[in-house]
């Protein structure tokens, strides 16, 4: 590592403005609701020193916690960071790929693990055709789990103490059969591309969008019944926009972004039209500055997006949180919950209460350090923040997925020195 103090690496960032005070342009569907995608990107590195250096302070003060409610659970047998986690019919978790967090080289996996919540066990199954890390994993109609693109080799063999420089996307994609735990090759993107978004449609196909690196600005729908991907209707988000999707209930996708240089974006695909339609996330005139970050621009990827319980959709940027109203396309600031400085990469999970859980990922106390995050915060539509302690481990690229029983797994990631972890822990509400 470059720096002194233990970081984060990224392998690529994009420049956005943060926080989203005010949403203007054409609003989505009267009707629209967002389901949130859990983000798998890359690892971060600390950003130049801005030549103003405002003061983040939060405007909503979370709680403090009564009990602590994270406990450990059993460990992966293989420590991986930015990997995915997908909850299966059964109520099993899969976990898939992932890379290790070295200085220069990265080890990418191709093995996968079935967590079992009523043994509290990981158990491997088949693994993958190719190694990756920061793909995509879309539970299909059918039960199976379509793996698409990331970044890796395709041939697991070689893909030990990958130097940095050499990681390419892929192309590739494959499906896991649950019913044989094992995987296999199905047809290839267009567009080799990681960092992107998958979404099932109601139709039961798989729109892929987005992407870094090797990703365009471009779109593919991936058909289960063939096998085949499919190019989709011409983005305008932008070529090396980092993208989170939501599926809205009329069928339609919106897929939100942060591009180089400007705020916020986003675009609405219409499955029937195949086409995309801009919609616009611009700072509403007389915002507070304390809602804008007062001004800050800093080096990040997107946050997450996730539809509450009353329809609104609650957005996270850097630490930022802001609803938006999809029937009138209104915003409204919602607080500054970071407990230290920006807070980017966060897993944000929907409890089965309504409270969204936001934990992990990288904090930057300062303008050019990074550190893993073990924060938790949880936000309340009702009543705001509500600081909940701290995770067992500091980790950052972790995966979050809500169980059966309204407990969420957190598992892998790497720590504050770059390691990656093979253990796992539960949050319970």
């Amino acid at each position: 590592m470059t720096e002194q103090r233990p970081s984060l690496r990224l392998a690529l960032v994009v420049v956005a403005v943060i926080g989203l005070a005010g949403c203007a342009g054409p609003a989505a569907s009267p009707s629209a609701q967002l389901t949130a995608v859990p983000s798998v990107l890359g690892t971060w590195t600390a950003s130049p020193r801005p030549s103003t250096t405002p003061t983040l302070a939060p405007t909503s003060t979370p709680t403090a916690p009564p009990t602590l409610k994270f406990v450990a659970t059993g460990s992966m047998h293989t420590a991986r960071s930015s990997a995915t986690a997908t909850l299966l019919p059964n109520g099993k978790v899969l976990i898939v790929g992932g890379m290790s967090a070295l200085p220069l080289t990265q080890d990418f996996y191709a093995s996968a693990e079935l967590y079992d919540p009523a043994t509290g066990k990981f158990t491997k199954t088949g693994s993958m055709t190719a190694a990756r890390a920061q793909h995509t994993a879309t539970l299909l109609a059918d039960g199976r789990v379509l793996i698409a693109g990331g970044n890796g080799c395709p041939d697991p063999r070689q893909c030990s103490g990958v130097f940095i420089g050499d990681v390419k996307a892929l192309a590739s994609a494959e499906l896991y059969d649950p019913k044989t735990g094992k995987f296999s090759p199905t047809g290839s993107m267009a567009t080799a591309r990681w960092g992107a978004t998958a979404t099932l449609l109601p139709d039961g196909r798989v729109l892929v969008a987005q992407g870094i690196l090797g990703g365009l600005p471009s779109a593919e729908l991936y058909d289960p019944k063939s096998g085949v991907f499919a190019r989709a209707g011409k983005e305008i988000i932008g070529s090396g926009a980092a993208a989170s999707a939501s599926l809205l209930p009329s069928g339609k996708v919106l897929l939100t972004a942060s591009v180089v240089g400007i705020p916020p974006v986003g675009a609405l695909y219409d499955e029937a039209s195949g086409k995309f339609k801009k919609i616009s996330f611009a700072l509403a005139p007389g915002a507070s500055p304390s809602a804008q970050g007062k001004g800050q621009t800093v080096e990040l990827g997107y946050g997450p997006a996730i539809v509450l319980k009353d329809g609104r959709v609650l957005l996270f940027e850097g630490g930022h949180l802001e609803t938006y109203e999809p029937a009138t396309g209104a915003c409204a600031d919602a607080g500054f919950i970071s407990p230290d400085g920006l807070w980017l990469e966060v897993t944000a999970t929907l409890l089965n209460d309504g409270r969204v859980l936001f934990l992990g990922g990288a904090l930057f106390p300062s303008d050019s350090t990074s550190v893993a995050a073990a924060s938790a915060v949880l936000y309340d539509p009702a009543g705001g923040p509500q600081t909940i302690g701290s995770m067992r481990s500091a980790r950052a690229n972790q995966t979050a997925t809500l169980l059966p029983n309204g407990t969420v797994l957190i598992a892998g990631g790497q720590d504050a020195n770059g390691k990656p972890l093979a253990s796992a822990e539960l949050f319970k509400p």
